[in-house]
């Protein structure tokens, strides 16, 4: 019973820390770039990404608690390379809370009509007050923003009326849009961060490493059913399929929009303030930034970027997703090629992945920068 309540606890964290706002993206990616596609890419990102999380599981096996990521690029590339990870990783949380200031807002101007423009401000003040006191980070916030974020697609998929609607709303496939799911499906599927935390919960536990291992597959696969489970209930539920799922609720009940947004902004409030914090102590600790620096950073950036335009959704979701990310999980498997000794046939898997990842950063810059 204990082994199965730990395994539960490491697949609970892995699930939650890979479901988020990105889940807002899928229904409007699936019907651009068709349900089969949409699907195909779910099953295949998924399957990648567990992979880069036991390469990068086994990395840590050899090196013990001592170095994570950041230090492991220091030592097998050098500081060069370091620093461009710095950047690849803290891109990535930034533009994370961006994303979460954009759906802030669409989601306060369904419930909140009258505070206007002030509603995602008291959100953003509200966030950044644990980051302006220096509070820790929330132990538990990942796992309880990931439950949330789990309550909004029960009360979607609980409330659903025609599960076969999307293959009615949805071409199987649309080649001029094939790759559009790249970036939005690696946002959403993106848990590495997790490996870390469960990794050390297992050797604590002094408990057989395929365990915790087995864990982590079993969260991304959840995940991934959560979130096919969300996508094709928004189809069959009568909202309007539009870039950020939460603009086409307007058809809805007022009870069920107000409880998916009720919910979905504490999600994003537990997922917003760890991210903060994290981006707060890559500066101070990383980078040397003093900490009011740092502090100002987190609580200035986001928000000026929302200003100065960056508000479109799909594509900095993309950007967020195939370029930094991307980039995040190409580390992993750089370094896990790097420091663990490898068949022929487990070195052209991980020269397979690195080149998906690659690929999905280079579609994704064209996609942000061209069109």
């Amino acid at each position: 019973m204990v082994k199965i309540k730990n395994i539960l606890w490491s697949a609970g964290l892995m699930a939650a820390t890979t479901v988020g706002a990105g889940m807002f993206s899928l229904p409007y990616v699936f019907q651009k770039a068709g349900w089969f596609t949409g699907f195909f890419y779910l099953v295949v990102l998924a399957g990648f990404v567990i992979v880069a999380h036991n390469l990068y599981w086994e990395t840590l096996e050899k090196f013990g608690e001592k170095k994570r990521l950041l230090g492991l690029v220091k030592i097998y590339f050098g500081k060069i390379p370091y620093r461009l990870s710095l950047v690849v990783v803290l891109g990535g949380l930034t533009l994370a809370l961006v994303i979460y200031l954009i759906i802030v807002e669409r989601f306060m101007g369904l419930i909140f009509p009258a505070l206007g423009s002030w509603g995602p401000v008291i959100f953003w003040i509200v966030a950044s007050l644990p980051i302006l006191l220096k509070l820790t980070r929330f132990v538990f916030s990942e796992l309880l923003g990931g439950i949330l974020m789990l309550l909004v697609i029960l009360t979607i998929f609980l409330t659903t009326s025609d599960f076969l609607k999307i293959f009615s709303l949805a071409p199987t496939v649309d080649f001029q849009n094939l790759f559009l799911p790249f970036g939005a499906l690696i946002f959403s599927l993106t848990g590495w961060t997790a490996v870390e935390p469960i990794f050390e919960y297992e050797r604590k536990s002094a408990r057989d490493s395929s365990r915790g291992r087995s864990a982590m597959t079993l969260g991304t696969t959840l995940a991934a059913l959560f979130y096919l489970a969300f996508t094709v209930a928004v189809f069959g539920s009568g909202a309007t399929i539009t870039v950020d799922t939460i603009s086409g609720l307007l058809g809805w009940p007022f009870w069920k929009i107000t409880a998916v947004v009720l919910l979905g902004l504490f999600a994003i409030w537990t997922s917003y303030v760890p991210i903060g914090l994290e981006i707060k102590n890559s500066l101070e600790k990383d980078l040397g930034w003093p900490s009011a620096l740092g502090t100002a950073f987190v609580f200035f950036v986001p928000p000026a970027l929302v200003l100065l335009g960056v508000r479109d959704f799909l594509k900095i979701l993309g950007l967020a997703g195939g370029v930094f990310l991307g980039l995040q999980y190409l580390l992993i498997i750089l370094v896990s090629r790097r420091a663990l000794p490898m068949t022929a046939r487990k070195r052209a898997v991980v020269n397979l992945l690195a080149f998906v990842f690659a690929a999905a950063a280079v579609y994704e810059v064209y996609y942000f920068v061209l069109q």
